[in-house]
């Protein structure tokens, strides 16, 4: 058997060509190395620069360093990002909000396009504060409403810092109750009373709220205010906020009997709510001026009177 030989002339070209080829790639390596180095420099000044400016605008406000907020921010405003990258941008924003020029940075914020879940929420706190500072109640409400994902109740479980005590412990809000002010601030007040209603605490807060939603509810005309209030009534019971619940049924009663109508129908449905949750205190309440109940009232007393209490007559 033979073996074919391949000619040297061939074997030069094809070694030539690897040759000049792994010089082209060794070049196009070398390049792209040196673009990267460059533009990692870029970043590091970049952010250098920002974080000197962030730092002036702190030593500003503590010692009055000479540079004025407006200079400073004003270099921010114009310093050219060597990428679009979400942190860069973020960065000078943070940086603009220290330099008390929070209405620039909503702009820079407004052309960002956070991808992930850590980066919309960073996103939404940094424009709710920057909206915030701006007295801007419209986008500050967009920016809390974008924290939410579209659940309001996931806001009651978010607590924003929005000032400093003396002592320098931080000041906090539940995101769900700043979202109903920038509503009602922004001429919104059916939409505040919604997110009032939405909430779900109890105690000294709830009652807080159902006061304000009651503010916002005398507002609106009959139907928007029925049709808001049954809705949340329907939430309520869907979700089992029994508490909220009963604090609707009191609320609807009243606007009821403020517009001179006949709420029965209402106080046996919250008496009967009151029974099924076994609070006698309500069930008091509705029947203590009801003379054809006196006997059942006269036995609600009893029950909820204190063991330390003398019962009348003693």
């Amino acid at each position: 058997m033979s073996i074919k030989c391949v000619p040297l002339t061939i074997l030069f070209v094809v070694f030539s060509s690897q040759i000049t080829i792994m010089r082209a790639s060794e070049r196009f390596i070398g390049n792209s190395s040196e673009l990267i180095a460059q533009l990692s420099k870029k970043q590091k000044l970049f952010n250098e620069k920002v974080a000197a400016s962030k730092k002036d605008c702190i030593d500003e406000t503590k010692f009055a360093s000479g540079r004025s907020f407006s200079d400073i921010s004003e270099d921010l405003t114009n310093y050219q990002s060597p990428t679009d990258s979400f942190r860069f941008e973020m960065q000078r924003a943070y940086a603009l909000i220290a330099c008390k020029a929070p209405k620039k940075a909503q702009k820079i914020l407004h052309v960002i396009n956070p991808e992930t879940d850590s980066q919309k929420r960073e996103w939404s706190l940094l424009l709710w504060k920057a909206s915030n500072a701006s007295m801007d109640h419209f986008n500050a409400a967009l920016a809390l409403r974008s924290l939410s994902s579209g659940i309001l109740q996931n806001l009651d479980q978010q607590e924003i810092t929005v000032g400093y005590r003396s002592g320098g412990a931080p000041l906090t809000r539940f995101a769900l109750d700043l979202l109903a002010e920038h509503e009602r601030l922004n001429g919104r007040c059916d939409a505040s009373a919604k997110v009032l209603l939405a909430g779900r605490k109890s105690g000294a807060l709830g009652a807080v709220r159902m006061a304000k939603a009651a503010q916002c509810l005398e507002g609106l005309n009959v139907d928007q205010r029925r049709n808001l209030l049954e809705l949340a009534l329907s939430e309520a019971n869907a979700e089992k906020a029994w508490w909220l619940v009963g604090d609707i049924l009191r609320l609807q009663i009243m606007f009821k009997l403020a517009s001179s109508g006949d709420a029965q129908a209402l106080k046996k449905q919250l008496e009967t709510h009151a029974k099924d949750l076994d609070d006698r205190y309500t069930q008091w309440e509705l029947i203590r001026i009801d003379n054809s109940r006196e006997e059942e009232r006269i036995l609600l007393e009893e029950q909820l009177r204190s063991p330390m209490e003398p019962a009348p007559g003693t």
